[in-house]
């Protein structure tokens, strides 16, 4: 059993409060989209999901199998998609996935890796450097990499971006699997098709700061 919860989350940039007082709770085949303006908080609530930033107010915890994990602990639970997660460019896809494993500690077997790679469609450059791919392959280095260690939660940031037809398949095909796996999903996006595939929503501008009222 998965279960995710946020307690009267909020996080501030220095005196900029970006939101607070969000409650949230999710288990397990649960899909959450997270929808709202740029710069009103989506990637910052993702990343206190994923354990990468500490909430300014409130509580994220996350249990698996009726164990608390600590937040340091997140990132080997969590499969976290974003733009402004790097690949190393310079590597090919195979030592990319490598290399992830080894910094998870996980006995990275030729056969995972392979699977792994042919899941998002790059069989065909696993052993080339990432630099020669497009932009849409990137992105989709960028999934390889999440799904590697087989997290039970996927952490989606705009994932469709940049991806072409063939990607956006795998990429719903990602997330019906997960579902199907009874993992969990939160999408943070303001696109209808990542939106549809949700059966939750969650408008981060909801917990905007209020503007004060003056006589």
């Amino acid at each position: 059993m998965i279960h995710l919860t946020v307690q009267g989350g909020g996080h501030s940039y220095g005196y900029r409060q970006i939101f607070s007082g969000v409650d949230l709770e999710l288990f397990s085949g649960d899909i959450l989209a997270i929808t709202g303006a740029n710069g009103s908080g989506k990637s910052t609530l993702l990343k206190m999901l994923a354990g990468v930033l500490q909430p300014t107010n409130g509580e994220v915890k996350l249990t698996l199998a009726e164990q608390v994990i600590p937040r340091e602990q997140h990132a080997l639970h969590v499969g976290l998609v974003a733009p402004y997660v790097n690949v190393y460019e310079d590597l090919t896809l195979r030592e990319n996935l490598r290399f992830i494993g080894k910094a998870r500690s996980m006995n990275s077997n030729p056969a995972r890796i392979e699977s792994t790679v042919a899941d998002v469609g790059l069989t065909a450059h696993i052993d080339k450097p990432v630099r020669t791919y497009s932009t849409g392959m990137q992105q989709r280095v960028r999934l390889a990499a999440a799904l590697f260690h087989e997290p039970k939660v996927l952490l989606l940031d705009e994932p469709t971006l940049g991806l072409d037809p063939k990607g956006k398949e795998i990429f719903r095909k990602m997330v019906g699997g997960a579902k199907q796996a009874e993992h969990l999903v939160v999408i943070a996006s303001n696109s209808e098709d990542e939106i549809a595939m949700a059966d939750q929503l969650l408008c981060i501008e909801d917990y905007a700061p209020k503007a004060r009222l003056f006589a």
